[in-house]
């Protein structure tokens, strides 16, 4: 069962083959979503949540087998629900298993799309509610979102993002790297400042790539960035990080706050400051 695949899962709809390594992922989403909601509920009337890559709402671990609430089920389970939700993903199959998995959930307001992540935007500023408070979930394979597509999505909105930034994959093709990588940085001015870090010999460029990021992001809007989350494989590879970024510094601090216990329970070592700039 390869990561990425859909299988039958155990109740006849597809579930999403991911690697155990995911759950880490997932165990911050989960907080996020009940802390938000619980922190903000009574501030805010309208809470939207919007996953790009959503998944038909159930994983299996490529290992055990194991089934497991993706982030869409998460979402949508949460103690204190989100008032509005948003779910894409390009592939048909699965929205069709999330749509008939969420019935029981007897939620309202959701609203499902299947198109590609960076063409859908459109139709997604035509349906969000006006006033509202968001938290958008992005979780692509590698860069497939534009970030001309998140300044589109976020223009004007008061939206928290958490965005799985690929580190892994973008550092081995750094040195020839595709035009979809540049759409991703918005521009291709990312590899002078990661090819002058690799020339003076230092051989981990990811602090480079991710505040190059957070650069981005700060000039459109964005002012709370804390705690990236590394996630590893279960034999230390690293697989990618868990950026986080706010347009209210007080979102950060929330993030800060769930983020200090992993999913087995142990303190979370805090990443060194040159990823936290």
């Amino acid at each position: 069962m390869p990561a990425g695949d859909l299988i039958l899962g155990s109740d006849g709809k597809f579930a999403r083959v991911i690697g155990p390594w995911a759950r880490e992922k997932l165990h911050y989403i989960q907080r996020y979503c009940d802390t938000f909601n619980t922190a903000m509920k009574d501030k805010w009337g309208k809470r939207t949540y919007i996953d790009l890559f959503c998944g038909p709402g159930l994983c299996a671990d490529e290992v055990t087998g194991e089934e497991f609430d993706g982030s869409p089920l998460i979402a949508l389970k949460c103690g204190k629900p989100f008032t509005h939700y948003f779910f894409n993903d390009k592939d048909k199959r699965a929205i069709n298993a999330l749509r008939a998995r969420a019935v029981s959930l007897s939620t309202n307001n959701i609203n499902y799309f299947s198109e590609d992540c960076n063409d859908v935007i459109e139709h997604l500023l035509e349906q969000l509610p006006e006033s509202s408070l968001d938290f958008c979930f992005i979780d692509p394979t590698n860069w497939q979102i534009k970030f001309d597509s998140i300044r589109k999505l976020t223009k004007g909105r008061r939206m928290d993002i958490v965005i799985t930034f690929h580190t892994g994959e973008m550092k081995r093709c750094a040195h020839q790297p595709p035009d979809e990588l540049n759409d991703f940085f918005d521009g291709a001015d990312w590899q002078v400042k990661y090819k002058e870090v690799i020339q003076k010999g230092k051989r981990e460029g990811s602090p480079t790539l991710l505040n190059h990021y957070k650069q981005k992001l700060k000039s459109i809007g964005y002012k709370g960035f804390d705690s990236d989350i590394l996630v590893k494989t279960t034999t230390g590879k690293h697989l990618y990080y868990l950026l986080y970024a706010s347009k209210d510094p007080k979102g950060a601090k929330l993030w800060h706050n769930i983020c200090q216990t992993t999913s087995i329970g142990q303190r979370r070592l805090r990443l060194p400051r040159e990823y936290e700039q």
